[in-house]
């Protein structure tokens, strides 16, 4: 590994993440190649929202702390406040997300593809989960699971043995015809302790932190973001020893799943947020995985889930 006021023009195209072909003004290092639908990240602004702001959700890491995010709808637009870093204002009908000036410049990107690009997603009809996603033979497999659980760690591992990973930490779905994952940006944020049980060959340290290290995945790994039917969800759990999967019954799924979706907490955001899940609980295989959390084991994880 190495080490906005709207504009008539957008800026310079680089490249796609979530089906967006993303037009921005800062430098992205986790794009994708191909095309898509225009979202503009215009140049950093130093912005207060001036308008009245109804609350719609806030986010606390670990339970029980103070907020470290607060999402605010103003008519059409929205503000997301996050500490360190200020204001983001959230056009999803342009699509346009500009971000703060203030704050630490090496976190631009994650912010970008957290809450800003979920809201888009969500007026785009996409469902969003809280969920990582790899290609196995051309098919994605979600993976599910509460922070701590393991599910970047098993991304990661995913990347070391050579498979593509569309998404780390936010999963879009479009459930048409077919339902399909949309890969998402070419990143991963991991523990320093996970890295140095891990080799990613052409991946590249964005941000380091004491607890936390964000890499962009080597860009001969990317592809696009062109949509990959979905094989299945894995909802992961530890065990002591061995692997197993298990069929989860419809309605199950569906509660289980419901906490991992991102979901404006308003009308009609909420019921087409359900709806969207039970039609993919209906149509796609949802089960628990149970593996062992043990770094040694990875390998086998690896390979127990690609052979299907």
């Amino acid at each position: 590994m190495e080490e906005a006021p709207t504009n008539l023009a957008l800026p310079p195209d680089q490249g796609t993440c979530f089906g967006f072909q993303v037009h921005s003004a800062i430098p992205l290092h986790c794009l994708r190649d191909g095309e898509g639908s225009p979202l503009d990240v215009p140049v950093p602004r130093e912005q207060v929202p001036t308008e009245r702001l109804d609350p719609v959700s806030e986010w606390t890491e670990p339970p029980g702390q103070h907020a470290f995010a607060r999402l605010y709808r103003a008519g059409d637009r929205y503000w997301l406040w996050s500490a360190g870093a200020g204001w983001t204002l959230i056009e999803p009908e342009a699509p346009r997300i500009t971000l703060p000036l203030s704050g630490d410049p090496t976190l631009r990107e994650e912010l970008v593809w957290t809450i800003p690009a979920a809201v888009c997603l969500l007026y785009r009809q996409d469902l969003v989960l809280h969920a990582g996603a790899v290609e196995v033979d051309g098919r994605a497999l979600l993976l599910v699971a509460a922070g701590r659980a393991g599910k970047s760690t098993l991304v990661a591992a995913f990347a070391q043995a050579g498979y593509r990973v569309l998404s780390e930490d936010v999963s879009c779905l479009r459930l048409g015809a077919h339902p399909a994952v949309i890969p998402g940006p070419a990143m991963v944020r991991l523990r320093p302790d996970v890295l140095s049980h891990l080799a990613l060959p052409g991946a590249r340290v964005l941000r380091e932190t004491a607890s936390r290290l964000t890499l962009a995945l080597d860009p001969r790994r990317r592809g696009t973001s062109n949509p990959l039917p979905l094989h299945s969800v894995l909802v992961l759990e530890p065990s002591t020893d061995g692997f197993a999967l298990e069929r989860i019954p419809t309605a199950e799924a569906i509660r289980r799943l419901w906490s991992f979706t991102f979901r404006i907490p308003l009308d009609p955001w909420l019921a087409a947020c359900f709806h969207q899940l039970a039609d993919l609980a209906s149509r796609v295989p949802i089960l628990t995985f149970t593996r062992p959390l043990r770094f040694e084991e990875l390998p086998a994880t690896v390979e127990y889930l690609a052979r299907g």
